[in-house]
């Protein structure tokens, strides 16, 4: 059942990500819930689990999003197996930790997203570039504990 109600809030979230959280950009970035969602899979979830709901939300993001079908779908799935190792090695069970890792892979995914599409043709000036990648990764970052004791409250 705690599956279940997880896909509908992958499912709640693209539709947050794509509709809602426009009206709430700051500096024109807006928090990257479903990378959250990917994170919060990946630490509560085994691994098949955690790799499918990755995956779903790689899906939704490519499908409800501007980005080429594919970046986000690889990215997440990338980035599931990187923190389900990383919990093998690492406790993960402070907030502190947990949101430096939320930190750390919002601005690598927001950096890796950039560079395909800057090889892909399009030009973003450095500045612009790198203001972007840092302010979605803190604001991801900030609205974390939010988001996690919302899914946490439900599962």
């Amino acid at each position: 059942m705690k599956r279940a109600y997880f896909l509908l809030i992958l499912i709640a979230f693209g539709l947050l990500q794509s509709t809602l959280l426009n009206y709430l950009r700051v500096f024109g970035v807006k928090p990257d819930i479903l990378l959250i969602s990917v994170v919060i899979a990946s630490l509560y979830f085994d691994w098949g689990w955690g790799l499918f709901f990755s995956i779903s939300a790689g899906l939704i993001k490519d499908i409800l999003g501007v980005y080429p079908l594919g970046i986000n779908t690889a990215l997440f799935t990338i980035w599931s197996i990187v923190i389900m190792q990383l919990v093998k090695k690492i406790n993960l069970d402070y907030r502190g930790i947990r949101t430096l890792l939320i930190f750390t892979v919002a601005i690598l995914n927001d950096i890796i997203t950039s560079l395909i599409l800057i090889s892909g043709g399009s030009f973003v000036p450095l500045w612009i570039f790198l203001r972007i990648s840092l302010l979605s990764a803190v604001y991801t970052a900030s609205v974390w504990p939010l988001i996690f004791k919302a899914v946490k409250s439900v599962l």
